[in-house]
């Protein structure tokens, strides 16, 4: 049964139809000329059987008219003159029913199948004696039995019936052979290189063509594929022609959002600045509230500092892979810093510190992306609630690259040194850090807004929207990841995963409470 359900091959499946369908139409055939022959070879066995038993009955008749008073008369007698293919003479007191010839097989089958039998048994009806014989005979013979042997017959079935399956046996291999080249040419053949063509098109070489004949349905499937690969490169095109229009879309939205952030961040430092120059202008006060002003224009250059500076810091992070940071201690010293801050009075602070191995990241890029997570989701939190910072190591996680490993031209040939060097960047799991708040969560409408320049949802003047842009920039160039998961109505999640540092030893796990 397993056989049966395997699936077959299209040649097997074809092959297997046409040896079945020639099988029976053959079969037919064969057994029509076996009863051909049978019926012939009996007519000729019963024909030549009743000649010879009327040859025999006439040279009974002859004797018993010739010797009409023998006491001794006997059919046994006339077995030494007579065929040999006549084995046994017996004189029937009574003639054969309706005085007809019997015939009477005798004996075995000349073949298993066929019912002719080499020898049989012929009673023939005597006709009349002449007057004297009947009156002399004492016991008048009204029927002979002659029992005819043909050997010869049982040669010449088995001969007819072995030609006739032996030609039945050579129709069903020339029609098997000759339907499965047809086959081979007309199908199997042309599946075979649209099976090829589509792998290779599927490997992304679309300019191959399958060529098929015309006029048949695998010339229809030829010309099918060939408009469809046809069709693929016209989608494909169409597809990068909108990729490119949603890019620049993409990116013209990016350039008005970062633009009004920037003119809305710098611009109210640089209103209070010209508000403060012209009261310096018009009043001319004295000293001390000159110096004041220029305090106050002094801290909002500031401003105006810190953002470009964070713009420059999303524009161009620097590669800081080049760093070995251990983050349990980093993250026990951050928060050891914060908890003496007013913001964080009525926040408790758990740290589950798990056995990491160092970090490939700058350790003021990673105190910097830990200080924003942390203090966004104390914002988050309104000051009260708690914050859970873990670290653990994710195993399986390898460190996405920006460009993709290629065959440097030193290589050596016939060796491709990319595989070498991918597993030289380290692969072998990332440090990752979570923090986690029990604030309202984040709406789901922000999540893909949240790693924007200047995105922020906190009330205008306390945040300029840089933080987590700037997280990303500093992850993402280390050779890490940053992502936010969220459960609104309950928390928020943020996930890094950093590269670990080659050759460096790990740093212990605690876990421990601040508040």
């Amino acid at each position: 049964m397993g056989l049966l359900r395997r699936p077959l091959s299209i040649r097997a499946g074809v092959v297997l139809q046409l040896a079945l369908v020639a099988t029976a139409s053959l079969a037919l055939l064969a057994v029509f000329a076996l009863k051909v022959i049978e019926v012939t070879m009996q007519r000729r066995h019963v024909e030549a059987g009743i000649s010879v038993a009327g040859v025999v009955r006439r040279a009974v008749e002859k004797e018993i008219a010739e010797n009409p008073g023998a006491p001794d008369l006997s059919a046994g007698m006339f077995l030494r003159s007579l065929s040999p293919y006549i084995n046994e003479v017996v004189l029937l007191p009574e003639p054969p029913p309706e005085g007809h010839p019997k015939v009477v097989p005798v004996g075995e089958k000349a073949f298993p199948f066929l019912p002719v039998y080499p020898t049989v048994d012929v009673i023939l009806p005597f006709g009349p004696l002449s007057a004297p014989a009947a009156s002399a005979a004492a016991s008048v013979p009204r029927g002979i039995r002659v029992r005819f042997h043909s050997p010869g017959i049982a040669a010449e079935v088995r001969t007819l019936v072995n030609v006739t399956l032996l030609l039945a046996a050579i129709d069903i291999a020339v029609i098997v052979l000759f339907g499965g080249v047809f086959l081979d040419r007309t199908v199997i053949s042309p599946v075979r290189k649209l099976a090829s063509a589509a792998e290779k098109v599927a490997a992304g070489d679309y300019s191959l063509r399958v060529e098929g004949v015309e006029g048949n349905e695998v010339g229809q499937l030829a010309a099918s594929f060939n408009r469809m690969v046809e069709g693929i490169l016209e989608a494909q095109e169409r597809l990068r022609r909108s990729e490119k229009e949603t890019f620049r879309s993409e990116k013209l939205a990016t350039v008005g959002r970062l633009a009004a952030g920037v003119a809305h961040e710098v611009g109210n430092p640089l209103m209070a600045i010209r508000g403060y120059a012209e009261h310096l202008l018009k009043h001319r006060p004295g000293a001390a509230e000159s110096m004041e002003c220029l305090d106050k224009v002094v801290e909002e250059t500031k401003k105006i500092e810190n953002i470009v500076r964070g713009l420059l810091s999303v524009a161009s992070p620097g590669d800081g892979r080049e760093g070995a940071t251990d983050v349990n201690a980093v993250v026990r010293e951050t928060v050891e810093m914060l908890s003496y801050r007013n913001l964080f009075r009525d926040v408790e602070v758990r740290l589950e510190l798990g056995e990491t191995p160092r970090a490939a990241i700058l350790e003021d890029r990673f105190r910097q992306v830990l200080l924003n997570l942390v203090i966004n989701a104390v914002d988050a939190m309104k000051g009260r609630g708690n914050v859970t910072v873990r670290t653990w190591v994710m195993e399986g996680w390898s460190p996405g690259r920006r460009s993709p490993l290629r065959r440097r031209a030193t290589d050596p040939p016939g060796m491709d040194g990319t595989m070498l060097r991918a597993a030289g960047a380290g692969t072998g799991g990332g440090v990752a850090l979570a923090v986690t708040d029990t604030g309202g969560g984040i709406p789901a409408v922000d999540l893909p807004l949240l790693f924007d320049p200047f995105f922020t949802t906190k009330e205008p003047g306390k945040g300029t929207g840089l933080g987590l842009s700037v997280s990303r920039t500093i992850v993402e160039g280390a050779g890490g990841e940053i992502r936010a998961e969220n459960e609104e109505g309950i928390g928020a999640t943020f996930l890094v995963v950093l590269p670990s540092a080659r050759g460096t030893a790990g740093s212990g796990g605690e876990m421990k409470s601040h508040g």
